[in-house]
Parts: C-alpha cells; sequence; structure tokens
C-alpha cells in the first residue's frame, strides 16, 4: 500500500493521471479551480457587503467558502486585489458611459440613452456590488467613486441643459439626489420592472426641470 501511494506522489505518473482524467474535454483540475475562484468570489461579496472593505476579513472569507485561508493567496494577492475582482462587474468610465454614441434615447427611462440605460440596468443586476463600491470601499481607491459618479452626471447635464443660466447648485443638487436616489432602489430592490419604473420616475421629476 504504501509503495502504491508514493507510485501516485511521483511528479510524472499525477500529470499522467490528470490528463487522463477529464470532464468533457476539460480536466478535473481545472474544474476544481474554477469553483474553488467561484466560490471565493460569492463569499467575499457577502464578507464586503456586510462589514466594508475594512472591516473584512481574508479568514472570514475563507471560513464563508470553506477553505483554508492561505487557499485564497492562490488566487488572489492580497485583499485588495480580491476587492477588485469582485467589483469588477460594476467598474465603469462614468463619462464614456454618458457620452457614448448610440442610436437614440431609450424607451424604458426617461431621458436616457441606451448605453446609459443599459449601464444602470447592468448596476441594478450586480446592486450588491455596486453599493459596495459607493457606500463601502472607504479604505480603496473607489472611496471617492460615489462622487466621481456624481460629478459626471453634473458635468453631463451643464452640458445639456436648456437654460444656460440655470444655477450651478441646483444641477449639482439634482446630479447628487439622482444618485442617492438610484442607491434607495438599490437597497430596496424589488425586481428589473419595478426598478425601471421608479427609476423612470425619478428621470422624469429631475431631468424635465432642467429642461431635458
Amino acid at each position: 500500500m504504501k509503495d502504491f501511494v508514493a507510485l501516485l506522489t511521483k511528479p510524472d505518473l499525477s500529470v499522467i493521471i490528470e490528463q487522463e482524467f477529464k470532464i468533457g474535454g476539460e480536466s478535473m483540475a481545472q474544474v476544481l479551480k474554477d469553483e474553488i475562484r467561484e466560490n471565493i468570489l460569492k463569499a467575499a461579496l457577502q464578507e464586503f457587503y456586510e462589514k466594508g472593505y475594512k472591516s473584512a476579513a481574508m479568514r472570514e472569507i475563507a471560513s464563508k467558502a470553506k477553505i483554508p485561508t492561505g487557499l485564497i493567496y492562490s488566487y488572489y494577492k492580497n485583499k485588495e486585489n480580491l476587492f477588485n475582482a469582485v467589483l469588477y462587474p460594476v467598474l465603469y468610465d462614468w463619462e464614456r458611459v454618458l457620452t457614448a454614441k448610440d442610436n437614440g434615447h431609450s424607451e424604458e427611462i426617461y431621458g436616457l440613452s441606451k448605453a446609459e440605460t443599459e449601464c444602470l440596468l447592468n448596476l441594478f443586476e450586480h446592486r450588491r456590488e455596486c453599493i459596495i463600491l459607493f457606500d463601502k470601499s472607504e479604505g480603496t481607491q473607489y472611496e471617492q467613486e460615489k462622487d466621481r459618479f456624481i460629478e459626471a452626471i453634473e458635468e453631463h447635464l451643464n452640458k445639456h441643459k436648456k437654460d444656460t443660466e440655470m444655477d450651478g447648485i441646483f444641477i449639482h443638487i439634482i446630479a447628487n439626489n439622482f444618485v442617492d436616489g438610484l442607491m434607495q432602489v438599490m437597497y430596496h430592490y424589488k425586481g428589473k420592472e419595478w426598478a425601471i419604473m421608479i427609476l423612470h420616475k425619478l428621470s422624469e421629476m429631475y431631468l424635465s426641470g432642467i429642461g431635458l
């Protein structure tokens, strides 16, 4: 029995075993790696959402993923690297979204382009990641991301307002309140159609006030 175990631990034989044991053309080892990575991301999303970046602990993420803490570092260099991976679905160049050239306005949400609507619908789909990004990222490069989003909207509204003499503070209030409303939709999410309905009303209320 000992000889058999020793034989299996030889590098050349372990490679042969891995090559032979396939699932749909993909090695079992790769399937397990992908599954572990997915479990880490799910656990990290839960931990960052519950505690924010600063208070989140890698050992708690490992516990939620049911793996040794050290194994996380085989996939992610550190907590910051893992945080970036969790937020990947909601990281945007806001200015590019707001200035994207597309085929006109969305029919779903008042005053928004199709590119803007697609962006917001994706944020709703990944609302926990977005809440982390805007409200729970203190201590990271993203801690001012909500302010950057508001500033991008404010600049966009200033460029497209019909009343060129409209007070800049008023525009800032509209942009800030719109984002706060968006966050409330995420915190109290009741489904895609409900979110679109609420966002349509918010957009109509704020944007029609400046002639958009």
